[in-house]
C-alpha cells in the first residue's frame, strides 16, 4: 500500500531566493518507508543578457574597485544555477539534509536504509516537516515539485 502525504508543485522567482519553504505533513502509523521525490527546472539561467547583469551587480556589490577584473567574462564563470535544496525533520528533530545542486532527487528512508545525508531508524508518526530552501533562484521563474509517498510496514509497495 503506497498512499501519498503531500503532492504539491509551486513556481518561485527571484523576489524568492533565500527563503525557506516548509512544507508540514502527517506520517501515519506503521510506515515502513518514506519516498521523497524532490525536482525543479529550469536548473540553469540562459539568458546572456540576465547573465551579464548578474555578474556584473556581484562584481559591483563584492569586489574592491582594485579588486575588479574581466576575469568574469570567462565562459566558465558564465555558468548561472538555481539552487533549491531539502532538508527533512521528524517529530524528535533533523532527519537529514540533500544539500546538492542536483535539480532532481529521490530521497529514500526507512528503518535500516536511507539516500546519504539522511538518518536510516523508526519512522514515527506525527508531523514532519520538510523545508526547501531557495538560496538561489537566477532565472525569472522556476517550478518545483514535491511529492512523499508511504509504504506501510512490511508493503511491498503495490
Amino acid at each position: 500500500m503506497n498512499k501519498t502525504l503531500l503532492d504539491i508543485s509551486s513556481r518561485v522567482t527571484p523576489a524568492n531566493r533565500h527563503v525557506h519553504l516548509v512544507h508540514r505533513f502527517v506520517v501515519p502509523q506503521k510506515v515502513g518507508q518514506l519516498l521523497i521525490t524532490f525536482n525543479y527546472a529550469p536548473k540553469t539561467l540562459e539568458d546572456e543578457t540576465r547573465i551579464d547583469e548578474l555578474i556584473l551587480s556581484a562584481v559591483d556589490r563584492y569586489l574592491e574597485p582594485e579588486d575588479r577584473t574581466a576575469g568574469y567574462a570567462d565562459p566558465n564563470y558564465r555558468v548561472l544555477h538555481n539552487l533549491l535544496t531539502v532538508s527533512l525533520d521528524d517529530p524528535a528533530g533533523f532527519r537529514g539534509a540533500a544539500h546538492r545542486g542536483n535539480p532532481e532527487q529521490t530521497i529514500l528512508l526507512s528503518e535500516t536504509e536511507a539516500t546519504p545525508g539522511f538518518l536510516a531508524g523508526p519512522l514515527a508518526s506525527g508531523l514532519w516537516e520538510l523545508t526547501i530552501s531557495l538560496h538561489e533562484i537566477v532565472t525569472d521563474i522556476c517550478q518545483f515539485s514535491l511529492r512523499i509517498q508511504a509504504t506501510a510496514e512490511g508493503g511491498d509497495g503495490s
